[in-house]
């Protein structure tokens, strides 16, 4: 029981936190069941998934329209912070890397907690063979740095 309630509000703090760290940042982000959608400072779109999320292919298309309507007409790069998220299902993957989804951003870096993440979803990179430029990252800010290469 105590376990449950430390990670409850272990993720009321996150979320706060997030939004904060968001307000300061920007004016435009749309909030999702499983992400806060937003555009940074540098120009560059950011998807952060919520801790424990399961993603499922509705999830993703929730997101999508999210990320549309903050991106409006703009081409851009596009951060994924997915290193809290707990799983995503193979209709979420490949949504995610389709053409409907991927023709408006101009390079994809994905944030992920560990080696063994980098690893697994390098795997699905190479399977779903999107023309998008990918890249996954361990550290923040060298996905940032990475993405800037990207804004038009």
């Amino acid at each position: 029981m105590l376990v449950g309630l430390v990670s409850l509000l272990d993720e009321r703090v996150f979320l706060l936190l997030l939004r904060i760290e968001s307000m300061a940042m920007v004016a435009n982000e749309v909030q999702t069941r499983t992400a806060l959608v937003y555009k940074d400072e540098h120009g560059t779109a950011r998807i952060t998934i919520f801790p424990g999320v399961e993603d499922t292919l509705a999830d993703a298309q929730e997101n999508e329209r999210a990320l549309t309507s903050i991106r409006g007409n703009s081409r851009l790069p596009l951060l994924v912070d997915m290193r809290l998220m707990k799983s995503q299902s193979r209709e979420s993957r490949q949504y995610y890397g389709s053409p409907e989804v991927t023709r408006d951003i101009t390079a994809v870096a994905l944030l992920v907690e560990s080696r063994v993440s980098m690893l697994i979803a390098n795997f699905f990179i190479a399977v779903m063979k999107t023309t998008t430029p990918t890249k996954i990252f361990t550290v923040e800010a060298e996905a940032v740095a990475w993405l800037k290469g990207y804004l038009l």
